[in-house]
């Protein structure tokens, strides 16, 4: 009976990679074939370490796979598998086999794939990547995966030149908007702009029938492609291929490639992987037509909501915050001057006999002058925080937050003057000619147990007492 050294003996000559695995000492022997492969120093005794510089991965699922669980339960005994090495940053598609020598002693043989499958596997790969970095695109990263896209389907079928081809809204003209060429290959990028697409009635009609355009002899197209044929012909083409990008059941653009220096016999391969790249594309306009759509939702949504709220804390005559929003406000105030240890003024403020000015001039009249008020007031809330507001009927109210008694008197003063300024004639008042406001004003630094009430309350007896003294005046509730 032949020892493993007896075997091995053999087995390290052979012209193919073969690494052995003794189960129980855990260790490797590698025989020249494997040893040049995996770039490894030594034959025999290698262990988990010596494959540090190495990894497997399954072609299919991407997983990353140990030297051991190749042993172990990636492989079928006697069962040929693909798995990618990766070695320097180079991969490289194997195909292995798994056999039992004795009890303790399995082999693998590691062979390199055909070229063309390792070809496959690289454009698996960077298909993969488009595919990844398009699941989640944003609109102003789309070209550069495009770019790269393109360069990808253009390299791997041999062509000269890989382009993206889009309709205009209305679908009677298509442009060039994306494009690669190999290296001294002549750009048509720019020329290609607004097309009408009834200059090429057949090529069109191919693509609205059948989504595809495949041409491997340009001199082979029929005679109704006589367009088509002299423009190829200017443009020194030889082959092309071209797949339709459908979206919600419409041709909205192409991509595609062609061959200049010569005629390319397009295979299914081709036309498989160009479909890949334009569904995938596809996939993308459709995400980012979707984010629109529903940015433009929310924003409509956003706006709608402001004008709700406008709506439901404005005053329909005056245009100033109502009553909800001055409540609403002034407990909002409390507590933020109550946290940061803040004065809080509030003014109330009436026209001056205003039912007899009404009564006199007639509603209309009246609803101007409110009008009139309330913007002199509005102009006066310099600051974010200030807010004058319709109280109810003619009366006012103005929020000052970080306003001390002062300021407040201050800021009454100015109401009078503003008020004076407009001049509004009332030769029903017994006090003055023109429209006057009587002022009431109160101003705390407000604590916790603070209420909305309480400070109304005060402003409102200030406005009593100006009333009640004389009217056109101003008077602080100490």
């Amino acid at each position: 009976m032949h020892t493993i050294k007896d075997i091995w003996r053999t087995l390290k000559c052979l012209p193919f990679a073969i690494l052995l695995h003794d189960t129980k000492t855990c260790t490797y022997k590698a025989n020249n074939k494997a040893q040049e492969m995996f770039r490894l120093n030594k034959e025999s005794h290698l262990g988990a370490l010596d494959f540090e510089h190495i990894s497997f991965k399954s072609p299919l699922s991407k997983k990353r796979l140990l030297l051991q669980s190749l042993f172990n339960e990636y492989l079928i005994p006697n069962v040929k598998n693909n798995v990618v090495l990766e070695i320097n940053n180079v991969a490289i598609l194997l195909s292995i086999k798994l056999a039992y020598i004795k009890d303790n002693v399995l082999m693998i043989t590691f062979e390199m794939e055909e070229h063309n499958k390792v070809k496959q596997y690289n454009f698996d790969h960077i298909i993969s990547n488009i595919s990844a970095a398009m699941i989640d695109i944003q609109n102003q990263e789309i070209d550069s995966h495009i770019d790269y896209a393109l360069k990808a389907i253009g390299t791997v079928c041999h062509a000269d030149r890989s382009y993206l081809f889009r309709f205009n809204d209305d679908g009677t003209k298509v442009s060039n908007t994306h494009e690669w060429v190999r290296k001294n290959i002549t750009s048509f990028k720019d020329e290609l702009q607004n097309i009408a697409i009834n200059t090429f009635p057949y090529f069109f009609k191919l693509m609205n029938d059948t989504y595809l355009f495949k041409v491997n002899d340009i001199n082979a197209l029929p005679i109704k492609a006589v367009a088509e044929k002299h423009e190829f012909s200017l443009r020194n083409l030889q082959s092309i291929l071209c797949i339709g990008l459908i979206y919600d059941k419409k041709l909205v653009g192409f991509i595609g490639c062609d061959c200049v220096y010569e005629q390319h016999d397009w295979t299914d391969l081709d036309l498989i992987r160009i479909k890949l790249v334009g569904e995938i594309l596809t996939n993308a306009f459709k995400n980012i037509s979707y984010k629109q759509k529903l940015e433009f939702t929310q924003q409509q949504l956003i706006t709608a909501n402001q004008k709700l709220s406008e709506l439901v804390n404005t005053d329909g005559l005056t245009n100033i915050a109502n009553r909800r929003c001055f409540d609403q406000s002034l407990a909002k105030e409390i507590k933020r001057c109550t946290r940061y240890q803040q004065p809080l003024s509030l003014i109330i403020c009436d026209i001056d006999f205003f039912k007899s000015y009404n009564d006199s001039y007639g509603h209309q009249q009246g609803d101007q002058t409110l009008m009139l008020v309330a913007d002199a007031l509005q102009n006066l809330c310099k600051r974010p925080g200030d807010l004058a507001s319709r109280y109810g009927g003619e009366e006012f109210a103005i929020i000052l937050p970080a306003t001390t008694f002062n300021d407040a008197n201050c800021f009454a003063k100015l109401i009078q003057k503003d008020i004076e300024k407009l001049a509004i004639v009332h030769a029903y008042s017994p006090i003055s000619a023109y429209l006057t406001l009587s002022i009431g004003i109160y101003t705390t630094t407000p604590a916790a147990q603070t209420l909305v009430d309480e400070i109304i309350a005060k402003a409102d007896s200030a406005l009593y007492k100006a009333k009640e003294t004389g009217r056109n005046k101003v008077y602080q509730a100490q």
